[in-house]
């Protein structure tokens, strides 16, 4: 199901405003002669609105109702000042909330940082593509209660079935599971990817762009993948984050004589040098010319896999598709989140004119692909699309035929 709403927070998931935020807090409280904080410290007591973070920052012996107010009054006062030396929102932040402006996504921001800071902040970071924020205001419960996320919510005209809340913290994962959203956790902010798994995250994130896929169908779901795939003869395997495959992979080929396919995906992946050193490795991308067909394990990505357990692939010397037919004992599919398409004809399509003229252009081919990125279905002679492969289910010659997914874009 498409997403058509997004409720992000704002510090350690939008902007990293830790640099200010230290410098407010210490303006506040080294001149009272308590000891000034670093950075790290003011990660750790981020996250519960700015009274929380001040108070966490003063001697536990001095930290009365009197003090904390008095600190708080002199931090909003230099974090005004000075809330925008320093801060700058994440690399790739921007470009990700305009693709999804562009693809039609409501955007709001929920934030616990008092309210004149919080659409201060956007306001002049991301402008018109950020449309409603919400902070830290006098009367209203700040996160993890919902009642603020669904204010937000209801504004920009979203349901709880197509919103994603996304953050960084285990009050946020709270928060969305509070107000029946489903929690999306961002690995680049100011808590662990541990910390947002317990505290509710359906899904995690390494990248602003990985949120994209997640807007464009949903959250992503493996037991019905499963389902496709193994009702077709494939073994099906589904890890997170490309480290995590990596090790899979590695520990399923020690010791067997591996053959790559010309493969994108294995190179992002850190391959050969992640095999073990018992690993028998044969790639005609080190060893230029070398083919080798009969390996224990045939290594390769496929340009598309679709929803309903199909695995696309385009080929133009055909040693690459030919190990995954015959040959070989086992084959074993590699591909990034960015390749799941939600039938068979998108996964055609996306073969056809994402993957072979990203190709095409990555070879230095004079093909109409690689001048303008579109399939011509062209005659020319340097053409690379010379045999279109669909595995409809696992071929009868092998003995174990898997499909791994990875839940980030990896390869063409």
């Amino acid at each position: 199901m498409k997403m058509k709403t997004a409720i992000f927070d704002l510090d350690g998931t939008l902007l990293n405003t830790l640099g200010d935020l230290c410098d407010s807090v210490n303006c506040a409280i080294v001149p009272r002669g308590f000891p000034a904080v670093d950075e790290e410290l003011t990660r750790q007591r981020v996250g519960n609105g700015v009274r929380r973070l001040v108070e966490r920052c003063i001697p536990e012996e001095k930290r009365t109702e009197a003090m904390i107010d008095e600190c708080l009054d002199d931090f909003r006062t230099a974090y005004n000042e000075r809330m925008m030396n320093r801060t700058q929102p994440y690399d790739g932040i921007v470009d990700m909330l305009k693709k999804l402006r562009e693809q039609g996504v409501s955007i709001g921001v929920m934030s616990n940082k008092y309210d004149f800071a919080a659409k201060a902040l956007v306001r002049h970071y991301f402008g018109d593509l950020v449309q409603l924020t919400l902070g830290e205001r006098p009367g209203i419960p700040r996160k993890p209660d919902p009642a603020s996320t669904l204010e937000l919510m209801h504004e920009l005209g979203g349901v709880p079935e197509t919103t994603l809340y996304i953050g960084d913290s285990s009050t946020d994962m709270q928060t969305a599971c509070n107000a029946g959203l489903m929690a999306i956790g961002v690995m680049w902010g100011f808590r662990s990817p541990e910390e947002l798994e317990e505290t509710g995250a359906s899904a995690l994130v390494a990248a602003p762009a990985e949120l994209l896929p997640l807007f464009e169908r949903g959250l992503l779901n493996v037991d019905a993948l499963t389902r496709a795939f193994t009702s077709r003869g494939f073994a099906f395997s589904y890890f997170p984050t490309a480290n995590e495959a990596a090790r899979y992979i590695a520990s399923a080929c020690a010791g067997k004589s591996v053959s790559l396919g010309g493969s994108m995906t294995f190179q992002e992946m850190g391959f050969p040098e992640a095999f073990a050193d018992s690993t028998e490795v044969h790639w005609h991308w080190i060893t230029k010319g070398e083919y080798y067909q009969t390996p224990d394990i045939y290594l390769t990505s496929a340009n598309a896999l679709s929803e309903s357990g199909e695995a696309v692939n385009i080929d133009g010397t055909c040693n690459r598709v030919a190990g995954t037919l015959y040959g070989p004992k086992q084959c074993m599919f590699v591909c990034g989140i960015n390749k799941l398409c939600p039938d068979l004809a998108s996964a055609v399509e996306r073969a056809r004119n994402v993957a072979a003229p990203k190709n095409a252009q990555r070879l230095g081919t004079r093909t109409p692909c690689a001048a303008d990125g579109k399939c011509h279905d062209c005659k020319s002679p340097a053409r690379i699309c010379r045999a279109l492969v669909v595995h409809m289910g696992a071929p009868k010659g092998f003995e174990k035929c898997e499909i791994v997914l990875v839940g980030e874009s990896l390869g063409y």
